[in-house]
C-alpha cells in the first residue's frame, strides 16, 4: 500500500489565503518540493527564495493513516492538501479516501499535472507561464511583486480560473512588506478581474 511523505497534519484552523479565505478546514502538509529542498541554508539559491513554509521533515503514512490522524470534527467540511509541492504525491486513491469524510482542496505551484479529481484547486505559479502545466483552476494566486519579471498577472491571463488574486509578498521586513502591499493595491487598480489576497491567518494569529 502506498505511503505519502507527510510533514504535518493540523487543524481545525482558518484558511488565510486565496479563494477559500475564511474557510474552516484541516490541513495536510506534504514534505518535498521541486522549487526548494526545505533547508534554510539553500533558500536564497532556490527557485522560491521567499518561501516561509516549513516542510522539511516527514513521516511516511498511508491514506488510511492520514485520514485517521485528522480530527473527527463533524462541523469541519474541508481538508486542504499543501506542501511543499503536493502534486509530487497526490493521487486519486488518496483523494478518494479523504472524500469519504471531507471536501478536498489542493494548493499547487502548477508545475506537475493534477492526477485526481478534487473539490477546489488553487494554482500559485512559481515559474513562468510557459513552465506551468496546469491550465485550469478554481483560484489563481500570484505572489506580487514576484522577483521573476515573467511572473506577472498579465502573463497568466490565459489560465482558466474562476477567481484571480494578487498576494503581496511578506518578506519578514515590515517596511518592505508594506511597500509590497502598496504596490499590490496599485496593481489591482490597473487590472480587470483580479482581487487582493492577504495572509489573514497571520492577522488572526492562527496556523
Amino acid at each position: 500500500m502506498r505511503k505519502y511523505s507527510v510533514h504535518k497534519i493540523f487543524g481545525p484552523t482558518i484558511q488565510g489565503e486565496g479563494g477559500m479565505t475564511g474557510t474552516v478546514c484541516h490541513f495536510i502538509r506534504f514534505s518535498g518540493c521541486n522549487m526548494w529542498d526545505g533547508r534554510p541554508e539553500t533558500r536564497e539559491d532556490s527557485g522560491c527564495p521567499f518561501c516561509d513554509t516549513d516542510f522539511f521533515s516527514h513521516t511516511m503514512m498511508t491514506a488510511d493513516q492520514i485520514k485517521a490522524e485528522l480530527p473527527n470534527t463533524e462541523s469541519v467540511e474541508w481538508v486542504t492538501i499543501t506542501g511543499g509541492e503536493p502534486l509530487l504525491q497526490v493521487d486519486q486513491p488518496l483523494i478518494d479516501t479523504l472524500q469519504t469524510r471531507y471536501r478536498v482542496a489542493v494548493e499547487t505551484n502548477g508545475t506537475k499535472p493534477l492526477l485526481a479529481c478534487v473539490n477546489h484547486l488553487t494554482l500559485s505559479p512559481k515559474l513562468p507561464n510557459s513552465q506551468t502545466v496546469i491550465r485550469e483552476c478554481d483560484s489563481l494566486k500570484l505572489l506580487y511583486p514576484h522577483p521573476n519579471p515573467l511572473i506577472r498577472p498579465e502573463h497568466f491571463e490565459d489560465i482558466c480560473a474562476k477567481d484571480k488574486y494578487l498576494q503581496p509578498i511578506d518578506t519578514g521586513d515590515t517596511q518592505q512588506t508594506q511597500n509590497n502591499i502598496e504596490r499590490t493595491i496599485q496593481k489591482v487598480y490597473e487590472l480587470r478581474g483580479w482581487k487582493i489576497s492577504l495572509q489573514t491567518h497571520k492577522l488572526l494569529g492562527v496556523e
